[in-house]
């Protein structure tokens, strides 16, 4: 018997894992989530030297330090802190992809999603930081040794969504709740449903 239940349980889990995000386009409001999301294009970015999260560009800079060609989805480049970059999109098109950002040492890791694609997070130290395209979409994992942390979302002003573990009372830095602050004004207060 414990055999069959061992088994099961295997099973189970081989296809949840194979399944991955289909599940999705079957739920309406959920997918109205996803045909309705509005990314805007990124050009270029800037990272941070304090790898506090980095911040879009809609036009491309001046002087980049470097430039990333994306010629399909999944493009995966790494970034060094204090880094600006121009992307340039070969062969694709923009208005149906963003980047996702993935925190690490010394820089970011910047990977080309296409906006309906779901996502896995998977946090392995305080304060990580990813950049995702949609809540919706994303699926995240934390390990046992930081199950106790905050895990924060923070909407950004080009439409994707910073998410972060660790709050920032525990020392974890964001460019993105430092802009959220600047629009919570009084009359944005005054306009959130209660």
């Amino acid at each position: 018997m414990k055999k069959v239940v061992v088994f099961f349980l295997t099973l189970t889990f081989l296809v949840s894992c194979q399944t991955g995000y289909q599940g999705y386009s079957d739920d309406p409001e959920i997918k109205e989530n996803i045909e309705n999301y509005d990314i805007q294009v990124s050009q270029s970015a800037k990272i941070p030297k304090d790898g506090s999260g980095p911040v879009a560009g809609f036009s491309p800079e001046v002087q980049p330090d470097t430039v990333i060609t994306f010629t399909g989805l999944d493009d995966r480049v790494f970034v060094s802190n204090g880094n600006a970059v121009n992307f340039i999109y070969d062969g694709i098109d923009p208005d149906d992809t963003y980047i996702m950002y993935e925190s690490w040492e010394g820089g970011y890791y910047l990977t080309l999603k296409k906006m309906t694609q779901g996502v896995d997070v998977k946090f392995q130290k305080i304060c990580q930081i990813f950049i995702v395209g949609n809540p919706s979409l994303t699926r995240v994992a934390v390990p046992p040794s930081m199950r106790y942390e905050q895990i924060i979302w923070t909407p950004r002003s080009d439409g994707t969504w910073e998410l972060r573990i660790g709050s920032t009372e525990r020392g974890c830095k964001s460019k993105s709740l430092d802009e959220l602050q600047k629009v919570r004004d009084k009359k944005y207060e005054g306009s959130v449903p209660k």
